[in-house]
């Protein structure tokens, strides 16, 4: 049996030099005729083999009567054909030495068990013949750095020429390529490559990220993400996109996606799938994206601009009124606002009072005739700020437009700090808009743009301050000691005692079977304390009258041990109860400190407020685990609560180092545990001013076996 062909690079699938389209025609009805068309229409430069058996030639091309008939090696043959002819066309191909098939046909893995069947064949097939697939289920490929419109979106029909630049672009969906196509050909987006993968029989998003990381012309990566194949492999390509200085979007599909242990635990439904997705890119530095139209406009501007330095945002606008409620937007999207050096307030001394010299600077508050030099002293003198780390223009329809717009090209022109234009004047900014697209610089048209574009910038900023820290130590006294963990739900004795072995301060707790021993254990543990029913079939003990709190004497242990045995045989357990008495443990917070195992991602660690109410709060953070302590407490920071761990308003502050103590040392058990752990969480967290430490005052988890 000869050696297996090698496989063909998938930058070489992406720039083909030979390219067959096999159901080639002229109609441009048909999948094959508008595949055919827009090849054609867009120069093409390889070698182009039309695969038609009822064909001599096809828009001026020879065509061929089958694969095996057209001169070899082809490097890419696109596959438009009904499913019932596709196992032999691949077969046709496979033996004709072609290196990759671009397959269109659809209704098969993601249709039904023949489709699925169907598609498995064909993988085998390929892979028998040492030729890689795209799709199926797929809409081929736009790589405007080698002339090729290698897609049936009507789309490509409208533009003049592919707009060529170094966005890259890979997806799930093939719709919305030719959408944003067209959306970034109407922006000035210039494109390197934009690659659908369809059903990722094969080839998947991954292996065009990583071709695309590789790739000299491409500067900016944009993913559309629906489900990974290969996570662990996602974050390693990420980190080695960060490492080559090319910044990476992505828009995830599935936000709203639920655990399937949601009802089991806070962690594992605050801290689900899309939330783990979302922790290892702020992780990796990939800048996560809420809609792919964003995505798109944004990488085109970041494609041309340099990175956010020291400093805040500089605004000047057409519209105080507009300027106002942007500044207002990006206060609360926590954007921090340029102040200006009293140099900046020199030069603007000339044309605008002092009393209107704020940020954003409004154009229309001058004193004195008009003039285009007003104008541009302006723009200049808060672009040019010491304290400007980015500057932005939002243009609304103005006097001296032409001139306006050249005076920010300019600035942009210098390329020493980022310069966003925001053109948000419809159809009447149609000669602003043409200035802008012949000079190349990037626009946006709305003010959630650019709000984005400005976060995206502001956390890669503080992305790159915190890179290249150590990997985290393991603290003192953390770790197992060796005793038999259950499987499945660990009830909060059993939890308390795992967290012990690692060293997290837990309640002083005794398990009891009698009244008489509850009060016992009460006089030895001291006055107020809790008593709690322990079931491995109860959740949320407190729902079901399972907790008695502050009791101050025997008398009332007395009483809260049988109204609680009561409770437990109510919920159905049966025999002697078991109930815990803790010390009644009080502080100034109660925060939920969680860990859980993300079958994609691996162990991550969740922090935020809450006690009873963490799921209306949702006032969460996550990382992935283990923590060092640095890491912790800018998790505590980023909570919109941290002012109470702070001190707000007269208040102590709590002791946040015994939380972030706490925080490291769950990190570790979770790391620990590795793949046993489902779900492990203390709820509350109970937080004492500072220096007195952080009591985990209730704890649940769920081993694997």
């Amino acid at each position: 049996m000869p050696a297996p062909r090698p496989r063909i690079p998938v930058e070489r699938i992406i720039k083909p030099q030979s390219l067959a389209i096999i159901g080639a025609s002229e109609d441009i009805a048909k999948f094959g005729g508008r595949f055919m068309h827009n090849v054609v229409r867009h120069g093409y430069a390889g070698e182009l083999l039309p695969i038609n058996p009822g064909r001599e030639t096809i828009l001026g091309r020879r065509a061929y009567p089958n694969i095996s008939a057209a001169p070899g090696p082809v490097d890419v043959a696109l596959v438009a054909v009904p499913s019932a002819q596709l196992r032999q066309t691949i077969e046709e191909c496979g033996a004709a030495g072609v290196g990759a098939c671009v397959v269109i046909t659809a209704q098969l893995g993601e249709f039904d068990a023949a489709g699925a069947a169907l598609q498995d064949e064909i993988v085998r097939i390929a892979a028998s013949h040492g030729m890689r697939l795209v799709g199926p289920n797929c809409l081929g490929m736009v790589t405007p750095t080698h002339a090729l419109g290698l897609t049936s979106s009507p789309t490509l029909q409208y533009a003049e020429k592919l707009p060529r630049g170094s966005v890259g672009f890979v997806s799930q969906s093939g719709a919305l390529m030719g959408a944003l196509f067209v959306l970034g050909y109407d922006h000035g987006v210039g494109f390197s490559s934009m690659i659908t993968v369809g059903n990722q029989a094969d080839l998947e998003l991954c292996d065009f990220f990583e071709a695309l990381i590789e790739d000299t012309e491409t500067n900016v990566i944009c993913l559309y993400i629906e489900a990974l194949k290969d996570p662990r492999r996602f974050v390693d390509l990420a980190q080695r996109a960060r490492a080559r200085g090319k910044r990476v979007l992505a828009v995830k599909a599935g936000q709203t996606e639920a655990g399937s242990a949601a009802a089991r635990s806070h962690t594992a439904s605050l801290a689900g799938s899309y939330a783990a997705f979302e922790t290892v890119c702020n992780e990796t530095g990939v800048l996560l994206m809420d809609e792919p139209e964003a995505m798109i406009l944004v990488a085109g501007v970041l494609a041309r601009t340099p990175r956010m330095g020291p400093g805040g945002i500089g605004m000047v606008v057409s519209s105080g009124g507009g300027g106002a409620v942007t500044a207002d937007r990006m206060t609360v999207a926590g954007l921090p606002l340029a102040v200006w050096t009293e140099e900046t307030h020199s030069q603007l001394d000339k044309h605008f009072p002092r009393t209107h010299q704020n940020n954003p600077v409004d154009l229309g508050a001058h004193f004195g005739a008009l003039g285009p030099h007003i104008f541009k002293h302006a723009i200049d003198a808060v672009a040019d700020d010491a304290n400007t780390g980015a500057f932005i223009y939002v243009m609304t329809p103005q006097p001296l437009m032409p001139q306006t717009v050249e005076v920010v090209i300019e600035v942009w022109r210098r390329q020493t700090k980022p310069a966003i234009f925001v053109l948000d004047t419809s159809r009447f900014g149609e000669e602003v808009r043409q200035l802008l697209l012949q000079s190349g610089m990037p626009y946006l048209t709305r003010i959630d743009d650019a709000i984005r574009l400005l976060e995206l910038l502001v956390r890669e900023r503080d992305f790159s301050a915190a890179a290249g820290r150590m990997a985290p130590a393991r603290p003192g006294g953390a770790g197992p000691r060796g005793s038999t963990l259950p499987s499945g739900f660990l009830t909060e004795p059993e939890a308390k005692e795992l967290f012990r072995q690692y060293g997290i301060a837990t309640t002083r707790d005794q398990a009891v079977r009698t009244a008489q021993d509850a009060v016992k254990a009460a006089d030895a543990i001291g006055y107020p304390v809790v008593l709690k029913g322990v079931s491995r079939h109860v959740v949320h003990k407190s729902d079901l009258g399972l907790v008695r709190l502050a009791l101050a004497d025997g008398p009332a242990v007395d009483r809260a041990f049988n109204e609680v045995a009561a409770a437990l045989a109510a919920a159905g357990e049966a025999g002697d109860p078991t109930i815990v008495v803790q010390d009644m443990v009080r502080g100034e917070a109660e925060l939920i400190v969680g860990v859980r195992h993300d079958d994609s991602f691996g162990p991550q660690v969740m922090v935020g407020f809450g006690g009873v109410m963490v799921e209306v709060l949702r006032d969460i953070q996550l990382a992935s685990a283990p923590l060092d302590k640095d890491r912790a407490l800018a998790l505590l920071r980023k909570l919109k609560l941290w002012p109470i761990l702070d001190g707000v308003r007269g208040r102590p502050k709590l002791d946040v180092d015994a939380v972030a103590d706490t925080l490291v040392r769950l990190s570790w058990l979770a790391h620990d545990l590795g793949g046993r752990l489902q779900d492990l969480e203390i709820n509350p967290l109970i937080v004492r001013v500072a220096g007195q430490g952080a009591v985990a005052a209730d704890g649940r988890g769920t081993l694997k076996a």
